[in-house]
Order: structure tokens, then C-alpha cells, then sequence
């Protein structure tokens, strides 16, 4: 399903913020964490393409937080190409470490919860 994504993101921050935009990053990071609850925000597994489960449901849900990627992914727990894509993206626009690799590590996780200002508005 497509849909908007930066309306997708304002809204959720507007509601977020009781009606008053807040454009930060970390109100999308605290967005996000009040939103994806499929796995607690500590519980950092690593995962990998081709994983399945709520593992790779907080990713795609993380994923979705970034208005700058253009593409909504259906949070349906399955690591496909789509989220492949969403991983690539996270990964190259965050420089994270390790490259673009596909993997969700510690670095990923970290840039999912508090991604870079350019990569997250």
C-alpha cells in the first residue's frame, strides 16, 4: 500500500504533540517508539533478510518513520525485498557502520530509533 508519507509523518507528529507540529527528530524517534511495540525498544536482536516475526515487524514499523524514504512498507513481519530496500536506505542516508549490508544490527537499531535529521524529515 502507498500512501503519503510525509503526511503520514506530520500527522502522527501532530497528534503526537497535542496539535502543535514538532518537526524534530526525536519527536519522530518518540513517535515511533510510542507506535512499534512488536518487540521492546531494548530488545536489539540482529536480523536478517529472509527473517520472519516480530523482529522484523519493529523494523518495518521503524522503517516507516522515515518521510524521506519513499516508499511505505506493510509491517507484515516478513524481511523481504521491500524491506531490503527500507534497511539499504536507513543504512547508506545514516552511514551507518558496517555499509549497507542489509543486516539490522546495533548500528542500524540505533540509527532506526534516532536517525540522522536529513534521513528522518
Amino acid at each position: 500500500m502507498r500512501t503519503n508519507r510525509s503526511a503520514l509523518v506530520l500527522g502522527t507528529l501532530v497528534l503526537a504533540a497535542g496539535g502543535v507540529l514538532a518537526g524534530a527528530p526525536s519527536a519522530g524517534a518518540a513517535a515511533a517508539e510510542s507506535n512499534c511495540n512488536y518487540i521492546a525498544d531494548s530488545a536489539r536482536p540482529t536480523v536478517h533478510p529472509g527473517d520472519k516475526g516480530n523482529n522484523v515487524r519493529q523494523v518495518q514499523c521503524l522503517i516507516n518513520f522515515y518521510s524521506n524514504y519513499s516508499e511505505y512498507l506493510t509491517v507484515d513481519g516478513d524481511y523481504g525485498q521491500n524491506t531490503a530496500a527500507g534497511i539499504f536506505y536507513v543504512q547508506t542516508c545514516n552511514g551507518t557502520t558496517g555499509g549497507a549490508d542489509g543486516i539490522v544490527g546495533p548500528s542500524t537499531w540505533s540509527r532506526l530509533y534516532s536517525p540522522k535529521a536529513a534521513c528522518a524529515l
